[in-house]
């Protein structure tokens, strides 16, 4: 292991690094950019994996430097993220507050043993099969979870965590009446002014109304009238063996895994989306082995789990990254908040804390998604099943197992699995020839056919054979006269599947829907992607649609620029 890393590190420093001095003021701006979310936001998920803000700065410090120097990935940002925070919460809500530090770091370290196993034993394919509607549903809870669990902090006061959200609200009612004025008018004025500014600054959304917070509370005085983070310790993050008790590690062995996964799934989940904007294909099993070693690292320098952050990679990306190099700018760019203003956390109010909190819990509930969970009936009983569980269940880790045991129950007794053929028309004897292979590659058009239950537990068959060709510049005609039934991830495989092609100025043609399915396609937008012209339903006369499809393919030229 020790020589894997020392050659990963060998081979890796120096890769991906900008190759110009464009490239390295593209990435210092951006890498400055990123931090302008990491400070509030890290600060904020501390509040909710209950540990003071300074553990949120150092596992950022920690994850982003370790992360800078083992991945590939030129625009992923790690770091602690709501999800995995409110996890490490729920998990470790019985330990005494003055073991929950070191319980904390010891479990980051289990976390990424676990991680690190998955990508040595190379089982990163298996988190391919947890269904898209097991996350939305774990999101959507969590969600609400970490709201109910932040309206103490907004409204100045504490209580104690409730075992499920009901809980939770229950103790936030009968202690309603310790509720602190001061605190509320900080937490109304950053809610406010968080989602004001999203609309139109999102990068610094969270930093500008912290910063008003912090000088409001400095010339008014008001340090003593409400919770703050206090000073933070003298110099930067620094090793810190913490002690390998045994009947800890039995005890929660298990609740280590299933927060792996987790981590695992939300950073699989970032790596699809920019891989979705950027096209830059990532190694899983590889991603998920460096991932238990940025969680490792972590564990030893004062900081708690991390993963890929959604968030901050697309403000990385967006702010016009062009190497890995941003990722290090920003973890260094942190350091002089630890050095030079220690005293600035005497007067950082956690309400405004809370009400980031908030506004980021509530960016988890993503009503589209939840729309498209129940598009079909497979999607919404993994959906709901899930989210009660999540809403629930004592600890999130139950909620995790179970939403990935119903997910592949349900896939065992539903799916028949995908048959993926291609078929060639021939028009003097008007007949169709079905073939394994791509023969009609130097031809006008290519022809496949689609049959079976493609849910996620096909895609990564489907995700095979379409990379299987060489040349995306070509017309494609995807025949689904037999499909029986298709869940969310066959729909965003397909849609990147479409996107690649026109990126390469081919184009994508649909034959043989049946009603369900075309209607499915609609909702998703698939229908405006390719052109409601490229579209053709089934019939009553078997191969009519296609035909058709076959006849616009022969109309369409495709352009001799490339993309």
């Amino acid at each position: 292991m020790n020589f894997y890393f020392k050659e990963k590190i060998k081979s890796n420093l120096l890769r991906g690094l900008p190759e110009s001095k464009a490239d390295l003021k593209a990435d210092f701006i951006s890498g400055l950019s990123v931090t302008a979310l990491v400070l509030p936001q890290t600060m904020a998920y501390s509040l909710i994996a209950g540990l003071p803000p300074v553990y949120g700065l150092y596992s950022a410090i920690i994850g982003m430097i370790t992360a800078s120097i083992l991945t590939s990935s030129k625009y992923l940002i790690v770091g602690p993220a709501n999800i995995t925070s409110l996890a490490i919460a729920s998990v470790l809500s019985g330990i005494p507050e003055e073991n929950y530090l070191q319980a904390v770091l010891l479990f980051t370290f289990m976390v990424g043993i676990m991680q690190m196993l998955t990508g040595l034993l190379k089982l990163g394919e298996l988190v391919k099969y947890i269904s898209r509607s097991v996350i939305n549903g774990l999101l959507t809870g969590v969600g609400l979870l970490i709201i109910s669990g932040q309206l103490g902090y907004f409204f100045g006061f504490k209580h104690p965590s409730g075992s499920n959200i009901f809980m939770e609200f229950y103790y936030f009612i009968i202690n309603i009446n310790e509720i602190n004025i001061h605190a509320i008018i900080i937490s109304s004025l950053s809610l406010i002014l968080i989602i004001f500014i999203k609309r139109y600054k999102a990068d610094i959304a969270y930093l500008i109304p912290m910063t008003i917070s912090v000088i409001l509370v400095y010339f008014l005085g008001w340090e003593s009238n409400l919770e703050v983070a206090g000073a933070f310790p003298p110099g930067v993050p620094t090793f810190n063996l913490f002690e390998f008790e045994s009947s800890f590690m039995l005890n929660y062995w298990s609740a280590a895994l299933s927060t792996a996964l987790l981590g695992l799934m939300y950073t699989l989940s970032t790596i699809k989306a920019l891989k979705l904007k950027t096209g830059q294909d990532i190694d899983f099993n590889q991603a998920f082995l460096n991932q238990g070693f940025v969680n490792i690292a972590c564990s030893f320098y004062g900081g708690f789990m991390t993963s890929g952050s959604m968030t901050k990679s697309f403000a990385n990306l967006q702010a016009g990254a062009r190497s890995k190099l941003s990722q290090l700018i920003s973890a260094i760019s942190i350091l002089p908040v630890l050095i030079f203003f220690r005293s600035l956390g005497t007067y950082i109010p956690i309400p405004a804390l809370g009400s980031i909190v908030i506004v980021v819990a509530a960016g988890m509930i993503d009503f589209d998604e939840i729309k498209n969970s129940f598009q079909n009936k497979f999607d919404g009983i993994i959906f709901t099943i899930t989210f009660i569980t999540t809403i629930f269940a004592p600890r999130i880790d139950y909620a995790i197992y179970f939403g990935i045991g119903i997910s592949l129950i349900l896939v065992l007794k539903n799916s028949s699995g995908l048959n993926y053929s291609y078929l060639t028309y021939q028009s003097q004897s008007d007949e169709f020839i079905s073939n394994n292979t791509c023969s009609t590659l130097n031809k006008e058009y290519i022809l496949i056919n689609l049959s079976g239950n493609i849910t996620f537990n096909s895609i990564n068959r489907l995700k095979k054979e379409f990379n299987n060709h060489e040349s995306l510049k070509q017309k494609f005609i995807i025949r689904m006269q037999d499909v029986e039934n298709i869940d969310l991830s066959f729909i965003k495989e397909l849609e990147y599947f479409i996107n690649k092609v026109q990126r390469n100025n081919g184009k994508v043609i649909f034959a043989g829907l049946n009603e369900n399915i075309a209607n499915t396609l609609k909702d998703y937008g698939l229908d405006s992607l390719i052109g409601k012209e490229n579209i053709y339903l089934s019939k009553d006369k078997l191969f009519a649609s296609t035909k058709m499809a076959i006849k616009q393919a022969t109309r369409i030229s495709l352009s001799k620029s490339n993309s």
